[in-house]
């Protein structure tokens, strides 16, 4: 396809970075869960240490590649702390390995008004989510 853009909420937003590099336009993920070593809500049994670290490795990879291809990933995200760590450690990775491509391509968009996880359903409590 021409135009593909890809949109997800929580790890609906880390499985549209996980993809990013399939998208032509733009990725937009509402409070990704980046590293989900770290956190809490990930407690399946499935879920092995390693299993991950390679998700989150080819996260990071696969963002990389959208960034540099011109890819625009919009992440929104609330005060919550864990958000803002996810959010935090995606955009040391990409400054870090495409540092140019990266200030230009990753857009960080913070809610203050939030401050919990689900920032999709925040945005459309207050009209700016239409659905």
């Amino acid at each position: 396809y021409k135009h593909v853009s890809l949109i997800g909420d929580s790890m609906g937003g880390s499985g549209a970075l996980l993809f990013s590099h399939l998208a032509t336009e733009s990725v937009v993920a509402f409070a990704p869960q980046v590293d989900l070593a770290r956190d809490d809500h990930v407690s399946r049994d499935d879920m092995t240490l390693l299993v991950k670290e390679k998700f989150q490795t080819h996260l990071f990879e696969n963002a990389e590649e959208a960034i540099t291809k011109g890819v625009t990933l919009f992440v929104h995200r609330g005060k919550e702390s864990s958000d803002t760590q996810h959010t935090d450690q995606l955009m040391n990775r990409l400054a870090s390995k495409c540092p140019l491509e990266s200030g230009q391509r990753l857009k960080i968009i913070e809610h203050s008004d939030c401050n919990h996880h689900q920032i999709a359903v925040h945005l459309k409590q207050k009209g700016h989510l239409l659905g």
